[in-house]
């Protein structure tokens, strides 16, 4: 069975940002000299200034946390620095800031990768931009992860 929510406590807040670190520095290696984040080895987390506007989506598979998704508003966001790496303002036009958003960071523990779990996490996440009034989303993912949602 699969559950998929947004984070309500700073308790499951907590548990994604341990994941982000499982998957991010213990997996992945990816430990220090971090373009968007620097790890919290202490404390075992990956936590970001954009966390605190975020929609952090969490999927349950048998009541054990299987991944995440971040999704941030573009009027939620106090840098222009999205907007310009995305070009949201050439692309959404006037729908940019108010109908605007950004995904990033799905990611789904090593073991249940191809199991539909990144797209489900991704159409949840798109069913609340819709109820949001969002119209444009932009996903920053690397070339290399369509392959995710193929398998």
């Amino acid at each position: 069975m699969l559950e998929i929510r947004l984070a309500r406590t700073p308790e499951e807040r907590e548990q994604v940002f341990k994941l982000c670190y499982q998957i991010y520095v213990e997996e992945l290696g990816w430990f220090e000299n971090c373009e968007n984040y620097e790890p919290n080895h202490e404390q075992k987390k990956v936590e970001e200034p954009l966390d605190v506007s975020a929609n952090l989506f969490m999927a349950f598979h048998k009541n054990e946390l299987a991944g995440t998704l971040r999704g941030n508003y573009a009027k939620n966001l106090d840098s222009d620095y999205y907007t310009k790496l995305y070009k949201m303002r050439e692309k959404a036009r006037d729908a940019h800031p108010l109908s605007t958003s950004i995904t990033s960071r799905l990611m789904v523990q090593h073991d249940l990768r191809g199991t539909g779990i990144g797209l489900r996490m991704l159409v949840s996440s798109y069913n609340q931009q819709f109820l949001d009034g969002i119209k444009f989303d932009f996903i920053d993912w690397e070339a290399n992860m369509i392959l995710f949602l193929k398998n």
